[in-house]
């Protein structure tokens, strides 16, 4: 079991990322808005302010997401997708990304079965996998 973590500084790409996870087996991601250090210092620390020039092209805030991923090919598929998207937008600087080994991982809560965990997934998201 891995645990994806990426930084996306283009929130752009953020709809069809997580939709084209969806469509691969991702089902679980987690997103939280983030801040670059520099974007902090450049915004707060008035001697620092050249350094906005370094940031992310003005955008104040990240979205990093946290994906455990049980299988290694499902992970190779969605590194590969998150690659695509961000060199398919034609700039640079885009985000990073990175992956830990797990090494242990529960579901909390009431167990389901598999059929029903299906069930509370398609409800959950709206549609139909």
């Amino acid at each position: 079991m891995y645990l994806l973590i990426s930084v996306i500084n283009n929130e752009e790409i953020l709809n069809e990322l997580l939709t084209a996870w969806l469509d691969i087996g991702v089902t679980g991601a987690t997103i939280v808005e983030s801040m670059d250090s520099l974007q902090l210092i450049s915004r707060n620390i008035p001697i620092f302010a050249g350094f906005r020039a370094l940031t992310n092209g003005g955008n104040l805030y990240n979205k990093t997401l946290f994906a455990a991923i049980e299988d290694k090919t499902i992970l190779d598929m969605a590194a590969k997708c998150l690659e695509t998207l961000c060199n398919n937008t034609g700039k640079s600087s885009q985000g990073v990304y990175f992956v830990i080994p797990i090494t242990a991982f529960k579901r909390l809560g009431q167990e389901l079965d598999p059929e029903k965990r299906q069930e509370h997934l398609e409800k959950k998201i709206g549609k139909s996998l």
